[in-house]
């Protein structure tokens, strides 16, 4: 969703349903904006800019006319009905919003799992006890040095601020100087009454923009005590990175808006996994956050406008570090938040912590780690180099912009088959809502190999395929702008409504996919190495790690190397952010490789775009392996 400016008077009254949820809005907010304030957020794949469709609700009363794009999305029968889209209507009076279950945004199916690889924990939070003797007449050390010495340490060596020195004395003498000092690096955090070495935690966070997931690391022993994940709640101002770039830009207080979005997942996550652990927030000191560029811009509350236009540069690539209670991330407020660097432009630190799971040494051969989603980003090693380059490719890998498409949770179509007969295969063995980005790459690789689409990528017409079976043919139909491919009828699906591709899906699949393996081709030209020479392919990310290998070569997603050597990584950006936050050196690690790692910038580069002309075009056979 996209939050348009307009002039927002008095408070109206808004009831939601069928959640029955009444809140109150100021007049001249969207329906988009009310569900979202009431917990029930709207399914927005366009970011609001009125071109997809998909926002439907029903009102009857109580908002603006429907604009030129409604008109132009909703039948007559339907604006008839009271159906409206969320984006574009806007509150004028009191109203009651209905929310269908189809334009709801659905809870994802999420990667939390991930490579892992063994590390000694060196956690930069220290926590050491400290029985210290009470001041009398003949020892009048002050407070601060007196438990600094106790601890073995020369105060010299141990920095406070301002704040830890106000509370410090009333909080050695309530412990009857019996603390534990929390120190982080050479600074003290705070003290705690008593001994409480044994309670020290911190949580990875792996912030990307569509999903985030969250992991509780014991830092005494270096164990996973738990995982959670949520959607990120910017989807609600757009799908993708431009969308909310332009938003942070354009709109009073957008920046501010998305920032608190950010901020509200990363403890809606603090929250789930502090209750099923069964510990109090204030025993996390530490944070690691993974993301790309424009994501932890914003979740620091710095400006992505430079990202937005050319050259595309950052406003920082180094590790950045903020007090919990700053920004309001719910842990210990005086724990520290610790964003791993970005290497340049869209390559943030996501693709720093891909590296750091998988490719942290060079071991000699030609490898290339990708991490495909709405912003694609990959990194290759060859001849003791290390190249990153990233592609916008769009949303359609999440399924949006696709006809039928919705993003990965239950009932999405996340496999399809094409025999004598069709089958498909949804996410959790539910009805079919539609189709996501694993099933698109599945549906059309078959279609390919069934002669249903050609190299060119045309949805040929019925009468032009000979060579099917009937029961595969009756999914081939005329639709009101050309071919059909009938992926569920309407008595199966759950939106009572057939679930179809039609030639505009093929061709957003052509843009996405072409996008990434031209940017493939490209990074594999600048270091002089060869496709047929990468030994091992690893896709990372929970699209890379949900579609089938085969699949993915026969569209040319990637390039046609023997699936033996493509490896799914699953959440390896995680897998870094928990590396990081577990050891110091993990984390200089970290700064090594985005500092080591060059730049590709694709934007300007003349190979680029013939390739990506040429990736556009489907593959007409694919190697026998």
């Amino acid at each position: 969703m996209s939050l348009r400016s307009t002039t927002k008077g008095r408070l109206v009254r808004v009831i939601v349903q069928p959640d029955n949820i009444e809140i109150h809005v100021p007049s001249g907010s969207t329906v988009a904006e009310a569900a979202l304030i009431a917990g029930t957020a709207v399914e927005t794949p366009c970011g609001g800019m009125g071109i997809c469709g998909k926002c439907k609700v029903i009102v009857t009363e109580g908002v603006s006319a429907p604009d030129a794009s409604e008109k132009r999305l909703l039948d007559p029968a339907e604006l008839a009905e009271g159906v409206r889209l969320a984006c574009r209507s806007r509150i004028q009076a009191d109203t009651v919003i209905t929310v269908p279950e189809t334009s709801r945004s659905v809870v994802q199916k999420i990667l939390c799992s991930g490579i892992s690889r063994q590390v000694t924990p060196q956690s930069n939070i220290q926590k050491l006890y400290a029985a210290a003797p009470e001041p009398t007449l003949q020892d009048e050390r002050a407070e601060f040095e007196r438990i600094a010495e106790t601890l073995g340490l020369r105060p010299a060596e141990l920095q406070m601020d301002l704040e830890t020195a106000r509370r410090l004395s009333a909080r050695v003498r309530e412990a009857g100087y019996k603390v534990t000092a929390v120190v982080a690096g050479s600074e003290l955090l705070s003290l705690e009454a008593g001994d409480t070495t044994s309670s020290k935690y911190g949580v990875a966070f792996d912030l990307g923009s569509t999903t985030v997931v969250g992991y509780l690391i014991d830092l005494n022993t270096g164990h996973e005590a738990g995982v959670a994940s949520t959607t990120n709640p910017q989807m609600a101002y757009g799908d993708d990175l431009i969308s909310r770039i332009n938003f942070a830009s354009t709109e009073p207080h957008g920046l501010e808006y998305l920032t608190r979005a950010a901020i509200d997942a990363l403890n809606r996550i603090i929250r789930q996994l502090v209750t099923a652990a069964d510990i109090s927030p204030h025993s996390i000191y530490e944070a690691t956050v993974v993301g790309n560029s424009c994501m932890t811009h914003i979740l620091l509350g710095i400006d992505p406008a430079s990202l937005g236009q050319s050259p595309y540069v950052p406003t920082v690539c180094r590790q950045m570090t903020a007090r919990a209670g700053e920004i309001g991330v719910k842990i210990n407020p005086r724990g520290l938040i610790q964003v791993l660097p970005n290497v340049a432009g869209f390559v943030g630190s996501d693709l720093v912590g891909v590296l750091l799971a998988s490719m942290w040494e060079d071991d000699g051969r030609t490898r290339l780690a990708v991490d495909i989603g709405t912003n694609g980003e990959m990194a290759l090693r060859h001849n003791g180099r290390t190249l990153a380059c990233s592609a916008a490719a769009g949303p359609a890998f999440e399924g949006a912009r696709i006809s039928c498409g919705i993003r990965g949770g239950p009932g999405a179509i996340d496999s399809v088959r094409i025999t004598d007969e069709v089958t498909i295969s949804t996410i959790n063995n539910r009805k079919p809502r539609g189709i996501c980005g694993s099933g698109l790459v599945d549906a059309v690789a078959e279609m390919l190999n069934a002669g249903i689409v050609d190299e060119m990528g045309r949805l040929l017409y019925p009468d032009e395929v000979t060579e099917l079976s009937p029961s595969v043919r009756q999914h081939l139909i005329m639709g009101e702008k050309g071919p059909e491919f009938v992926l569920a009828d309407a008595n199966r699906s759950a939106t009572g409504k057939a679930l179809t591709l039609k030639q505009r899906d093929i061709r957003q699949l052509q843009l996405a996919k072409g996008s990434i393996h031209a940017a493939i081709r490209t990074l594999v030209k600048v270091a002089g190495a060869d496709v047929s020479g990468i030994s091992e392919l690893l896709l990372a990310g929970a699209f890379g790690s949900y579609i089938r290998k085969e699949s993915a070569v026969r569209i040319g997603l990637v390039p046609d190397i023997p699936v033996e050597r493509i490896t799914s990584l699953g959440n390896a950006a995680g897998t870094g952010a928990k590396l990081a936050l577990l050891s110091v050196k993990e984390r200089e690690l970290a700064s090594h490789l985005a500092e080591t790692t060059e730049h590709v910038e694709l934007a300007n580069h003349p190979d680029y775009q013939n390739e990506f002309m040429d990736m556009m075009l489907f593959p007409a056979v694919i190697s026998e392996r």
